[in-house]
């Protein structure tokens, strides 16, 4: 005989109210959304490679989960203003520590030692407290988020190991101490959901930190030459073969457009939720891009490390754009144009596909191309409509402008470097 209610089980229990319901959701969200950033201004500073586009990764899908918890809230009967607010005060300090750790391991341990197990810890409660027959919208939710989270800490730990390798003893003890302070920082706040009861920090106990700002110029580890001139020291045959090339190190060197991207999303104020949602997709997918050329590199038997590693559309997004001139540059100016035919991505895709004939090279066009229609679109929402109000021929101004500028200070950069180089030959 079938059981009724679909095999739900505890059907006949109470479990938690609505209120109670969305106020635990809304604090596990909260975690998501401050981290999102964190991870977004963080992974420009980040100078292990690996770590710095993990870190893009992750940064998307806590704004993913987020959004899911955000919407959930709102059938919740809780209204975006209420979910919007930061449900503790003492989480603004606890962030803030997060953000401000002082190496990569400290940043790693905070995330995936501290805050993520907290909240798995969390979601783990209330989906035993809540009344499962009233609440599966949320249980459906919150089982596949874990999948995610549970990833995400997998993958951490890993990392953690593979830099306490390499670590001090010094180091090390930081680190435990860190654990410890944040530790401490959390539950001062309740726990990750907001129910356990406040335990004060000690004045004496507070750890002093420094400010976390973004760099002026994007890390790279001991491995990587870097250079803001783009292909600088890669020769490249005036041919199909040199054609193919360019574009493996154009997709390769789209780490530094990615970093242009975290940089917009950490430093933007005051935009609508879904703008941070968006940017978080297209952070994730500038770092797809760089490791669909990474890898077909590698398949075809490159030294990733050979070439000076390009970082220079962060260094113009840092240090010549204001923020939404950034992002006018790279949706407007650099995607939007990239629709057209041809050249544009389906003739790359083409090129990839008919004459360099290389399988793995096509698939990874063929996703570039998706991925950069859902950039464009990302212009017209962000850019046009949202900036200018639906006026396409000031949004393409604005667009063409950004190119000059780019053109005259990539310009001075280059002969910068030419008269360092130049003083060092002639030092020595």
């Amino acid at each position: 005989m079938l059981q009724p209610f679909m095999n739900i089980k505890n059907w006949d229990k109470i479990g938690l109210s609505v209120a109670e319901s969305a106020n635990r959701l809304r604090h596990i969200a909260y975690f998501d959304r401050q981290l999102m950033r964190i991870e977004a201004g963080r992974m420009v500073g980040c100078p292990e490679y690996e770590i710095k586009g993990a870190l893009a990764n992750i940064a998307w899908f806590d704004a993913s989960h987020h959004e899911q918890l955000r919407n959930r809230c709102k059938q919740l009967r809780m209204s975006s203003a209420a979910f919007d607010k930061c449900p503790e005060p003492e989480l603004e300090l606890l962030l803030a520590k997060v953000l401000d750790s002082g190496s990569t391991l400290l940043l790693l341990v905070a995330l995936f030692e501290v805050i993520k197990p907290a909240q798995i810890a969390a979601i783990q409660r209330y989906m035993e407290a809540t009344q499962p027959l009233v609440d599966q919208p949320s249980l459906h939710m919150l089982r596949h988020q874990l999948l995610d989270r549970e990833e995400q800490v997998q993958w951490g730990q890993q990392a953690i190991l593979s830099l306490s390798e390499k670590a001090s003893e010094e180091e090390l003890d930081e680190a435990r101490r860190w654990n410890e302070y944040l530790h401490k920082l959390l539950a001062a706040a309740g726990g990750a959901d907001g129910i356990s009861a406040k335990v004060p920090v000690a004045d004496a106990e507070h750890i002093a930190t420094i400010p976390y700002t973004a760099p002026e110029q994007s890390a790279r580890d001991e491995r990587y030459k870097t250079s803001t001139t783009k292909f600088k020291d890669i020769e490249f045959e005036d041919s199909s073969a040199g054609r193919f090339k360019m574009m493996l190190y154009s997709r390769y060197f789209e780490m530094s457009p990615a970093e242009g991207v975290a940089y917009v999303l950490f430093q933007s104020a005051g935009k609508p939720w879904a703008f941070y949602l968006d940017t978080a997709r297209h952070l994730w997918d500038e770092v797809r891009h760089s490791w669909f050329g990474e890898a077909a590199l590698r398949k075809l038997g490159y030294d990733v490390y050979e070439a000076p590693n390009w970082t220079g559309f962060y260094d113009i997004s840092k240090n010549l754009f204001e923020l939404d001139e950034a992002y006018i540059h790279l949706t407007i100016a650099i995607e939007q144009a990239a629709m057209k035919y041809p050249p544009g991505k389906r003739e790359e895709w083409e090129f990839a596909r008919d004459i360099a004939q290389d399988p793995l090279m096509t698939t990874f066009q063929d996703f570039d191309w998706a991925d950069e229609v859902v950039h464009a679109g990302f212009g017209k929402k962000w850019v046009i409509d949202f900036l200018y109000k639906g006026d396409v021929e000031k949004a393409k101004l604005v667009a063409d402008a950004t190119w000059e500028k780019r053109a005259k200070f990539m310009e001075l950069k280059a002969q910068g470097e030419q008269e360092a180089h130049s003083h060092f030959a002639g030092d020595y």
